[in-house]
């Protein structure tokens, strides 16, 4: 008789893990990369000391659109476009 492959807890315990590693290495390949831009995102823009974490996005993420707008920065693209060429 042909024992099922995933019989032992070993066999299983490996396969989960191979499983969790390929999505965890998947999850990593599409998140998004921002090129360098060809002038400091954010140049000349002043903020107060006692602006919050997500108000400071706000101005990088502004910051970065105006730029992509002027041309002076790229598009983002995924991570994996930069592996494979």
């Amino acid at each position: 008789m042909i024992n099922p492959f995933f019989h032992t807890p070993r066999r299983r315990f490996i396969t989960l893990i191979t499983l969790v590693a390929v999505v965890a290495f998947g999850w990593y390949a599409v998140q998004p990369v921002y090129p360098r831009c060809t002038i400091g995102v954010g140049s000349g823009s002043l903020v107060s000391a006692g602006i919050s974490t997500e108000e400071m996005e706000a101005v990088a993420r502004q910051a970065y659109e105006d730029a992509l707008a002027d041309g002076a920065c790229g598009p983002s693209h995924a991570r994996f476009r930069d592996w494979i060429g």
